[in-house]
């Protein structure tokens, strides 16, 4: 009873599954016409798979609600039909001789698969028996079991070809599961298609159909990680694990292997599956075919790039070709550079890896490589840093550093990180990481090269040496030159330039080159320059200039040595121009601050100079000389400046000199035009002496010389007038006295030439006449009497004598105005007369008092007389 029972369920279930079967063929013939139709657009159909069928996995949801709700009508309709066909299973499993046996299906898709009930085998196991797992499973594949014939001769010949036995029975199991995935997709039940696609996964791994499973497997490992569900997900990438285990597909089980650290999935992640995994793991790594591969950023470590050392600065640059900011630090040639690396490792163990590097590319370079590939190999990397094995990673975070000491100027990006464990190398590319991507901006070093110009300034009109003195100090030159510019007025030629050909040499600027020049090494260049006397013009530029421009071509001074080493590619040279500059003197080195003269003695002059350094440095005073016009010259021991020899005097300082003079007759031939001049020679540090010659104004001397000559050449006297009273009355006489000094007429003349007889001869000598004197009052405020005139006479020797007259004032007041004296020859019969008309006349020189006080009358006696006295 029971058989028939289930004879004839069986039969209701057949022609149920074969009526699903039937829709299954008529919604894959739609599908597929829609798929081909024109107006579908191409993204939203499925894809064709092998021989005509349709490709579940590329199936996409349908592009309108009618063909979603039909392709989920199907879908329900299709599982319902698988729902037949496991219950068909059932049924043949019972009316059979093995009761017992559990339904294929059910035990692959059951809570615990069958092969994750049998003990775990390490990969190296597997890898020994890899030949005998194959053979296997092609023998249990052929010889799948019979299953009992059951349905009756109605039923469709496609059902009874299903149980033919266990193999065909899973195949039509796989397909309809296929076709549902396919229509569950359409409709956009994603979760659902994908839970179906686990049962197949399942199905095909207990056929020993494991690459098959891994494929599916794979393109379902997602979803569950898109939705979050970290327990779904590990499981599946366990699945995932085993089947590529079995099938020993080692680059596959080894991204797989990878991923299972991930750390969202640490909290579901049982410690005995992890530890399991990094055993296998640390298997596969050592396996030649994982070193082909390029790895990417696997989540079992996870990287962070920083700059640990200081940087002069920091700015966000936008790179358009992948939508990324980068922020570029600013640094020079020759920092010392500390990149940190943290790395988080999530295996549950620690590891030991081969090395860890650092590429850096070039900016134009890097926007290169991702516009062609995105991939940053060893030729595009400018520099690869690298932290030397052995390197231990343990669970946990890890900090690494890596030491940069840039020697080429350009703007780098720090590109990848490569990190190699035994045969693999997983590179963390900057660009697909969350992390902010990180730059360098590296600008050329600060020169420490000094060029030092010598003289500091030039001496107008004047030919000096000129000296640069260029010190390298800790910069490797390679290569540079010097170039000399003059501004109007000033003139040089090349170093070394043959005298005979120095006139013909002289020009506005002159290059010359610069050889190699290592650490702490100078170069000295000494030239001409050729000084125009300065002419200042009102409102110009009066100033002279010489430049000098030096442009060399250097290396940092770590750049031998690093190179040298290996560590850093050939960079070209860094650029840097140093100039210098001197000028002329506005005024001349030395000038005249003072001059002054004064006598003393008999004929004696001392002349003082006061001189004021105006040069920058010090100089040396070599020589001088004072150049008199007569009649003064200095005498042989009159310079009174020996200790100023060789004595430095620096700017500001005054320089005090004097000299003894002494005055000399004149003679018709010598020049009177001349003016003092003082010649003095400076010296500076390199030898080269500077005559300067400096104007002096001695005119006040020169014009009392010339004065006392001028007097000397005219015979004058000296009288002092004094009166008894200081005040009187109107029409009162009042005595006075002239004393008269006629020493000048008693002494020797000094004779500017010898146009006379004796030129050492007084009057009294020369003449032998007598003197007339004459008091006159015309112009003044008196009346004169008494003896007013008469002869001075020269035979008695006397030098002075005093002359006695009255004075009677004539009007009231304050007298200022008094008589005066007058001399003049009087030719006897003795003299020549020729000779006295020759004389110069004689004058005198009074002194009278300051003022006389002149009253009025007080009383007066008077006599009347008649109008007619007249007839008396």
């Amino acid at each position: 009873l029971k058989r028939e029972l289930n004879n004839r369920e069986a039969e209701v279930e057949a022609w149920a599954l074969a009526s699903c079967w039937d829709v299954k063929c008529a919604a894959e013939n739609y599908f597929l016409f829609g798929a081909a139709a024109p107006p579908l657009k191409k993204s939203n159909t499925a894809t064709l798979g092998k021989k005509g069928k349709v490709n579940s996995l590329a199936a996409a949801m349908a592009p309108t609600m009618e063909d979603r709700e039909a392709a989920r009508c199907l879908a329900e309709l299709l599982e319902f039909a698988i729902l037949r066909l496991i219950r068909l299973g059932d049924l043949a499993l019972s009316l059979g001789e093995r009761e017992d046996e559990v339904n294929p299906i059910r035990r692959a898709t059951s809570e615990r698969p069958v092969d994750t009930l049998e003990p775990w085998e390490s990969w190296k196991t597997l890898q020994q028996r890899r030949e005998s797992i194959k053979r296997k499973d092609i023998s249990n594949k052929a010889s799948s079991e019979p299953l009992p014939s059951f349905l009756p001769s109605r039923v469709s010949t496609w059902v009874r070809n299903s149980f033919a036995n266990t193999s065909t029975y899973e195949e039509t199991y796989l397909e309809l599961a296929d076709a549902a995935v396919l229509l569950n997709r359409r409709a956009g039940r994603f979760r659902f298609a994908s839970r179906l696609e686990d049962h197949r996964a399942e199905v095909l791994i207990s056929r020993g159909e494991h690459d098959l499973a891994a494929s599916i497997l794979s393109n379902n490992v997602g979803a569950c990680a898109r939705d979050q569900w970290n327990r779904a997900h590990y499981w599946r990438i366990f699945r995932l694990a085993c089947c590529q285990r079995m099938s020993g597909d080692v680059l596959a089980y080894l991204e797989t292997l990878t991923q299972s650290f991930n750390p969202r999935l640490a909290s579901v992640a049982p410690k005995k599956t992890a530890s399991l995994f990094q055993k296998d793991l640390e298997s596969i790594i050592t396996d030649a075919a994982v070193s082909e591969p390029r790895w990417g950023a696997f989540p079992f470590l996870e990287t962070e790039l920083s700059i640990e050392s200081k940087t002069a600065g920091k700015t966000s640059e936008a790179l358009p070709f992948l939508r990324r900011k980068l922020a570029k630090h600013l640094c020079f040639v020759g920092d010392e550079l500390v990149f940190g690396l943290n790395i988080n490792s999530h295996l549950p163990r620690s590891i030991s890896v081969n090395g860890i590097r650092l590429y850096l590319v070039t900016a134009e370079k890097y926007e290169l490589v991702y516009r062609r590939n995105g991939i940053v190999t060893e030729d595009d990397a400018f520099r690869i840093l690298n932290i030397e094995s052995p390197i231990i990673i343990k669970p946990g975070k890890n900090h690494f550093s890596f030491k940069w000491q840039p020697m080429t100027y350009n703007s780098y990006v720090l590109a990848s990180v490569e990190i190699q464990w035994k045969e693999a190398s997983f590179f963390y590319d900057s660009a697909l990481l969350r992390k902010p991507m990180i730059g360098l901006h590296i600008q050329p070093s600060e020169p420490t090269q000094l060029i030092e110009l010598n003289p500091l300034f030039l001496i107008p009109g004047h030919v000096q040496n000129v000296r640069l003195v260029f010190n390298s100090v800790s910069d490797i030159i390679t290569e540079g030159f010097v170039k000399f510019i003059c501004s109007d007025g000033l003139q040089v030629v090349p170093p070394k330039t043959d005298p005979s050909k120095l006139e013909e040499s002289w020009s506005n600027e002159c290059v010359v080159p610069l050889g190699s020049c290592e650490p702490g090494k100078r170069i000295v260049i000494t030239t001409l320059v050729k000084s125009a006397p300065m002419k200042h013009v009102e409102g110009g530029d009066n100033v002279q200039t010489m430049k000098a421009k030096v442009e060399t071509l250097y290396h940092h001074k770590s750049y031998s040595e690093v190179v040298t080493k290996g560590h850093e590619p050939k960079s070209r040279p860094m650029k840097t121009l140093l100039e210098a500059m001197v000028t002329t003197l506005d005024r001349p080195a030395l000038t005249v601050d003072d001059a002054d003269a004064f006598m003393f003695g008999d004929d004696r002059v001392m002349v003082n100079v006061s001189l004021q350094c105006n040069t920058p440095v010090p100089f040396y005073i070599k020589e001088w000389n004072l150049d008199l016009p007569p009649p003064l010259v200095v005498e042989d021991d009159g310079d009174l400046n020996k200790g100023i020899f060789r004595h430095a005097v620096p700017e500001g300082e005054v320089l005090l000199m004097g000299f003894k003079c002494i005055r000399t007759s004149v003679s018709d031939d010598q020049p009177l035009s001349e003016r003092p001049i003082l010649r003095v020679v400076l010296q500076d540090d390199f030898g080269k002496t500077f005559l300067q010659v400096l104007p002096i104004n001695l005119e006040d001397i020169y014009k009392q010389l010339r004065k006392e000559d001028m007097y000397a050449e005219i015979y004058n006297a000296t009288a002092e007038l004094t009166c008894s009273v200081e005040e009187g009355t109107v029409g009162h006489p009042v005595p006075f006295s002239y004393k008269l000094n006629l020493q000048s007429l008693m002494l020797p003349k000094r004779r500017k030439s010898n146009n006379m007889s004796s030129a050492g001869q007084s009057i009294a000598s020369e003449v032998g006449c007598p003197i007339l004197y004459t008091i006159i009052s015309d112009g003044s405020d008196w009346i004169v009497s008494g003896k007013i005139q008469g002869l001075i006479d020269f035979a008695s020797g006397t030098e002075t004598l005093t002359l006695q007259f009255r004075g009677i004032p004539t009007q009231s007041g304050i007298l200022r105005n008094f008589p005066e004296l007058l001399l003049k020859y009087l030719p006897s019969k003795s003299a020549d007369k020729n000779l006295v008309d020759m004389l110069p006349p004689i004058t005198v020189q009074c002194r009278n008092p300051d003022y006389f006080k002149s009253m009025a009358y007080t009383t007066s006696t008077s006599l009347a007389v008649p109008a007619g006295i007249d007839e008396f």
